[in-house]
């Protein structure tokens, strides 16, 4: 992505159109998102990222540059990538599913070799858009006059008993994720859903077994999640070392990132997919 320039992750809505649409601008070395549903803006501001290696703050070396963009009928992707202190090399991806109505933001981290990585990012929240947190869970409701997005820590326990090396959580500077780790990589996702109607249904999500030659992998080789809401289920995996055959629950796949979604029967239906 070229510096100052703005990239639109949807196609811009018409008079008659009240679906979600993302823009995405890259200066300074700063993302800016701007969240919108028809005419609403719901939220437009940088949305920050620290990175620290070894206990030491990474900063970045270069301007974020785009890497991927796909965009169809169903949906826009794409994914940036900047340098980072310390041999780090940061990507940045943003999904928008129109038919599926939920964005996908995730940052990944990727280490030369093994690290302590300490990652925090905070979505801007404006003045009246609050954060509910749930009692139970680690998700929370994003709203302003009303409900507008449900937001799913895909990395962080669904539960909020027992130990968690992460938080999501609202404060003086918006929403703030923070995750850790050890090793050569990190992958930290939000899936926000932006539809209504699913506001009521149950939800649930998992982090998945990613096996390779039989054997589970850790997780900064790749990881996978599953997100069910109400009757609808949806499959994310990204790998963080280098390619391979990997499966999980029972899917074999070689790609570097997919996002797709289950059928009726069980089949996987790919929404992203990226070699």
């Amino acid at each position: 992505m070229a510096t100052g320039r703005t990239r639109t992750t949807a196609r811009p809505a018409a008079a008659s159109d009240r679906g979600p649409r993302v823009a995405v601008r890259c200066a300074d070395r700063q993302v800016r998102l701007e969240i919108g549903l028809g005419h609403e803006v719901l939220w437009s501001d940088v949305w920050p990222i620290e990175v620290v290696r070894d206990g030491r703050r990474a900063v970045p070396r270069s301007s974020w540059e785009e890497s991927i963009r796909i965009s169809d009928d169903r949906v826009d992707y794409l994914e940036l990538a900047s340098r980072f202190d310390g041999g780090l090399c940061v990507e940045r991806q943003i999904l928008l599913a129109r038919e599926d109505r939920f964005l996908l933001l995730a940052d990944v981290l990727l280490a030369r070799g093994p690290a302590k990585l300490e990652y925090r990012s905070r979505l801007p929240l404006g003045p009246t858009t609050r954060f509910d947190e749930s009692e139970e869970g680690r998700e929370g409701f994003l709203a302003g006059r009303r409900r507008w997005g449900r937001v799913l820590p895909l990395a962080l326990p669904e539960c909020r008993a027992g130990a968690c090396s992460g938080s999501l959580q609202r404060t003086e500077h918006g929403l703030e994720l923070a995750q850790s780790s050890d090793g050569r990589g990190l992958f930290a996702p939000l899936f926000v859903d932006l539809d209504p109607r699913r506001f009521r249904r149950p939800l649930t999500w998992r982090r998945l077994t990613v096996a390779e030659n039989l054997a589970a992998q850790p997780a900064d080789v790749a990881a996978g999640f599953r997100v069910q809401i109400g009757g609808e289920q949806w499959l994310i995996y990204r790998s963080l070392a280098a390619k391979a055959n990997r499966s999980l629950l029972g899917h074999n796949l070689s790609s570097e990132m997919l996002v797709a979604r289950f059928q009726r029967n069980g089949e996987v239906d790919p929404l992203v997919e990226t070699e």
